[in-house]
């Protein structure tokens, strides 16, 4: 990937990122089209997801790292406190995933996230309830998670500096 590719893709990422942020409910679909250059971005839908999946379980991890050093009442409580937190710094991201959960191109990460969580929470990690107690733990962070409810806002039209420098990259 060149930088002007690499700049280009971080654009459209952050465009969709603030589109969804200020959705209740919102599909990868929806948000690519919605954001000026996005497609060319990610031509595949499973390409945002999986960008999208790398900056959430990054968030979440330097959240678990801060969270469950700090003592909480049980680790499984700072876990928990961890994906909520992360959850409301990240609504739009949240959001993206959350509806696009069932994907098979994400089931890999998915799988790794709950084996972190579950590790984080105190679990062996060569426990055979290891992904279970993972999934447990993240469906209880995903219902006592508040994400804002935000009014709809249209998305920042680039200025005619950004379209140009996309255009001659393309």
């Amino acid at each position: 990937m060149t930088w002007d590719a690499y700049r280009r893709r971080k654009s459209a990422l952050q465009g969709v990122l603030a589109f969804a942020d200020a959705r209740t409910f919102i599909t990868v679909p929806e948000a690519i089209a919605a954001v000026p250059g996005a497609r060319d971005a990610f031509p595949h839908d499973t390409d945002l997801l999986f960008d999208l999946q790398l900056l959430w379980s990054t968030r979440l991890s330097t959240r678990l790292d801060a969270l469950v050093g700090e003592g909480a009442d049980t680790p499984e409580v700072g876990v928990i406190q961890a994906w909520v937190d992360t959850a409301a710094v990240l609504p739009g991201t949240r959001r993206l995933l959350d509806a696009h959960r069932h994907e098979p191109a994400l089931a890999k990460s998915r799988a790794k996230e709950e084996a972190l969580l579950a590790r984080a929470a105190g679990v062996p990690a060569m426990s055979s309830e290891l992904l279970e107690r993972g999934r447990e733990i993240k469906d209880t962070a995903r219902h006592q998670a508040v994400l804002p409810r935000i009014a709809p806002a249209e998305p920042e039209t680039p200025n005619l500096l950004t379209r140009l420098r996309n255009a001659l990259a393309a």
